[in-house]
């Protein structure tokens, strides 16, 4: 199969262009995305380019760095763009061109720069435009499937948070109740947990019944392990260390932040699957960072978090829940009281007292634990989403090349997908 496809320049491939540029004053905000070094970043009201469109990173850290965007797109100055792919099928194209090695083409110059005319000397293997087709309907195919499950997920993440603010910031089915009406969406033993009445309080009204406490009455929270860089290793050779790296702006584990210890360490800083961490350090004060939390997936059983990080757990004659605890720590009422605690002049920390002074409205244990039930159930959808799409990428990633290059056969890649998919 590979041995009929002809080699051909690439500049016989593709033709390229350096993309256009848009300082972020000229920028308005639209429906079309601004494809740049690293891949989208933003929109704008106009467009330079038709989609769909393969762009490739031209400097910094992202030189050489493939994108694909299926729409009419503005292709920024930092990348080079496809503006010709004389016949060939574009998407073909995106995953052809993330197989070279784009990158090892720099100009020459200090600052990594990629030069369309450094690469259009490379060879490419180009089948007929039927199996470029092909090739690129599977490869596209699981690629769909990865966003639909990352999309999914995104849904089910919101369903949660959309649960806790009604019945915990904005206290709909307590008003409900208190109007005479059924709350909604909900049975009637959930329903039963909520009084129909407000009590005042430091903090406003709040339901009749439930408590206004701090959260180191319910809360124990434990300072990561300070390590030495000596101690990072591979992942077959330490235990798997949460990091800041571990944890995403707004809130939310970050898989590929994660990294490898074998260096000494106390009980302490042991750390297991479903445990909170909390983003305690951050460059700069934009609090997008500092203060939020995450949940270490199931795939970490035993592990150990660093000093960037608080560990918080419930003490166990509290009524709060585990992933109450998690949204709550989210709420912009707590986040305030706890970035209010922050400081630092280049880097941000975040003190023990914004995880101890902070007050909160804490609900009754069973309604609690009704939460935590449904949520419970969201979060197991949810990583099982994640390990199908990082099953699929893998999947993808092994079979990319070897179809790119005609070593593999259509048939034998289609067999492979539909084994993984059913």
């Amino acid at each position: 199969m590979g041995s009929e496809w002809p080699l051909r320049p690439l500049g016989e491939f593709v033709r390229l262009q350096r993309g256009h540029d848009l300082t972020a004053g000229e920028r308005i905000d639209g429906k079309y995305p601004v494809m740049g070094s690293a891949g989208p970043n933003g929109t704008h009201s106009e467009f330079k380019a038709r989609g769909p469109g393969v762009v490739v990173g031209r400097s910094g850290a992202s030189a050489g760095r493939v994108h694909y965007c299926p729409v009419n797109y503005w292709p920024h100055n930092t990348c080079l763009y496809v503006t010709d792919f004389l016949g060939n099928d574009p998407r073909f194209a995106y995953y052809c061109l993330g197989t070279l090695p784009l990158a090892a083409y720099n100009s020459g110059s200090a600052q990594p720069s990629l030069n369309r005319n450094f690469i259009y000397t490379i060879p490419v293997a180009v089948p007929s435009p039927r199996e470029q087709r092909e090739i690129s309907d599977l490869l596209g195919g699981i690629d769909d499937r990865i966003d639909l499950l990352r999309q999914t997920n995104v849904t089910l993440e919101a369903i949660a948070q959309a649960l806790f603010k009604s019945w915990f910031v904005d206290f709909d089915p307590v008003h409900a109740k208190a109007e005479g009406r059924e709350p909604e969406a909900m049975d009637a033993a959930t329903a039963a947990l909520f009084p129909s009445k407000f009590d005042e309080s430091k903090l406003g009204p709040i339901p009749k019944g439930w408590q206004v406490a701090t959260i180191s009455e319910h809360v124990d929270a434990e300072r990561g392990l300070s390590y030495k860089g000596a101690g990072l290793t591979a992942a077959d050779d330490g235990l798997p260390m949460h990091n800041l790296n571990s944890v995403l702006e707004g809130g939310g584990y970050k898989y590929t932040g994660i990294k490898y210890y074998n260096g000494a360490y106390k009980e302490r800083h042991l750390v297991e699957a479903g445990d909170i961490v909390v983003a305690n350090t951050e460059q700069g004060h934009h609090h997008r960072l500092i203060g939020f939390p995450a949940i270490v997936p199931r795939r970490f059983a035993n592990g150990i978090f660093s000093h960037h990080l608080y560990r918080v757990r419930v003490k166990k004659d509290s009524p709060v829940a585990h992933h109450w605890l998690y949204y709550c720590l989210m709420t912009p009422a707590v986040r305030d009281k706890i970035i209010g605690c922050s400081n630092g002049s280049t880097v941000n920390m975040l003190k023990p007292a914004g995880l101890q002074i902070p007050q909160m409205v804490v609900p009754p244990a069973k309604l609690c634990r009704a939460f935590d039930a449904i949520v419970e159930d969201l979060r197991t959808k949810i990583e099982d989403g994640v390990d199908r799409a990082e099953t699929l990428a893998q999947l993808r990633d092994t079979l990319l090349p070897r179809l790119i290059s005609g070593k593999l056969r259509l048939s034998e890649a289609t067999e492979a997908v539909e084994e993984v998919v059913t």
